[in-house]
């Protein structure tokens, strides 16, 4: 019965094993740490920041013509409040590092508070969507806004087709039939607000570069603590998933969104590796191989109990 229940956990291994390998998201890994340092932690509306990303190329092949993209996050709201990309481009020699500086213009319109600057390494040709979900390596800096206004409308949630849409998270449409994308902005100030949201429409692989499919720019006039639904309708376009941008800005405060938009099932797979602060953060691989590691057990106790009551 001994080597009954040793021949039960020699099956085992291999499956508990076999789950310990397989992980899609490391096909996309890409060798290079980023860290990020600034001149200041701490500064005012409309005032500039130097910044700097040291990256460390660990492998054995040169880095040319990648990018920085850049995304500021208020901290409290979530609310994206800047994007934009560096104009120095990224070369690294092999098993060397590189750094790049850049200025970060804050926002004339912006609201005092602690927000979140994120520096992503895009290489050539990456993905900007993918670029936006800091879904390449990423560093992090924390700088802290003082002496700014409260800033008036911000998107307050999207849905698409009705369904309430998550960020970085694929919205599944039907594979025929009208898409229809809306955000929700709110006017949090006592005064009126007056903007536009202007909608980017990207093929799914489209580059930090391309240009989108489509433009479409929509008036926003809200009354003090009013909220409006802005709508997106989605043109009659050959593809089978699209990126959808969105930006709404009054020329002083600007507030960004991302939909991931897809009629077929597999479209931005790269969206299974980013922790979605919606959805449970442990690790696929990792939940596989405790449950094998039960199942083995559980396997194990049965046989011994099994041999208990025989003996």
């Amino acid at each position: 019965m001994k080597g009954g229940i040793l021949a039960l956990i020699v099956l085992a291994t291999p499956f508990v094993v076999g789950a310990q390998t397989f992980n899609s998201c490391t096909d996309t890994l890409i060798p290079v740490t980023i860290s990020l340092t600034s001149e200041l932690t701490a500064t005012v509306p409309s005032a500039s920041i130097g910044l700097y990303a040291e990256m460390q190329n660990a492998s054995a092949n040169a880095i040319s013509d990648a990018s920085l993209a850049v995304e500021v996050v208020q901290k409290d709201t979530g609310t994206i409040v800047d994007r934009f990309v560096t104009s120095e481009r990224v070369a690294i020699f092999p098993n060397s590092s590189g750094k790049v500086g850049f200025v970060w213009k804050v926002p004339p319109g912006i609201d005092s508070g602690e927000y979140t600057l994120r520096a992503t390494f895009v290489p050539k040709g990456g993905s900007r969507a993918r670029s936006f979900a800091q879904g390449y390596p990423t560093a992090s800096r924390d700088i802290t806004i003082a002496g700014g206004v409260s800033q008036p409308a911000q998107i307050r949630s999207l849905t698409v087709n009705g369904s309430v849409y998550s960020p970085d998270t694929v919205a599944q449409v039907a594979e025929v039939g009208s898409v229809s994308a809306v955000a929700a902005a709110s006017n949090q100030i006592q005064g009126p607000y007056k903007g536009a949201v202007t909608w980017r429409l990207y093929a799914p692989d489209a580059t930090l570069f391309d240009k989108p499919l489509e433009s479409r720019e929509t008036s926003v006039e809200l009354h003090p603590e009013q909220s409006a639904n802005i709508p997106y309708n989605l043109p009659a376009l050959s593809l089978n998933s699209y990126y959808l941008e969105g930006e709404l800005s009054d020329g002083a405060s600007t507030s960004y969104f991302d939909i991931l938009l897809s009629r077929e099932d597999g479209a931005f797979a790269w969206t299974r590796c980013i922790p979605h602060d919606t959805l449970p953060k442990s690790n696929p691989v990792n939940t596989k191989t405790v449950l094998s590691i039960i199942a083995a057990i559980i396997a194990v106790g049965v046989v011994w109990e099994i041999a208990k009551h025989r003996a």
